[in-house]
């Protein structure tokens, strides 16, 4: 039985970027573990304390998708722009995408541009075809 569980925490700690299809997460071992388990509540409350760009992006997402929290866009806009103020790549994508088809916030082409141009200027593909998908 133990190490069964062993092969599951292995196995969900290995997929976690395959999960979120983005890549690999830079975030507090206890917020990626009990996000990993389910246990968004606790993951929540760990990446709240952390507070770095992943944990920020991170929260949005949860918003976003609804994980643990009741799915609200306009929320998940405002972590994903915390995210993305410091950095982070896929917060900054994600926001273009809010912006262009109006996910939580007013659609704006020009906002989505300039969050795609950051995205795409740290080399993120997917926003180099947003762009192009622009005529930008």
């Amino acid at each position: 039985m133990v190490k069964m569980h062993h092969l599951v925490r292995m196995f969900l700690w290995a997929s976690l970027g395959a999960v979120l299809a983005q890549p690999a997460l830079a975030v507090s071992r206890d917020g990626r573990e009990a996000y990993l388990m389910h246990d968004y509540t606790g993951a929540m409350r760990a990446f709240q304390e952390e507070g770095s760009a992943d944990s920020l992006y991170m929260i949005g997402y949860m918003y976003d998708q609804g994980e643990g929290v009741k799915e609200d866009k306009k929320e998940a806009a405002q972590w994903f722009r915390k995210a993305a103020d410091l950095g982070d790549v896929r917060a900054q994508y994600r926001l273009g995408q809010m912006y262009q088809y109006g996910y939580g916030v007013e659609q704006d082409n020009e906002e989505a541009v300039k969050w795609y141009r950051k995205a795409a200027g740290q080399g993120f593909e997917s926003a180099r075809n947003a762009l192009r998908s622009l005529g930008q």
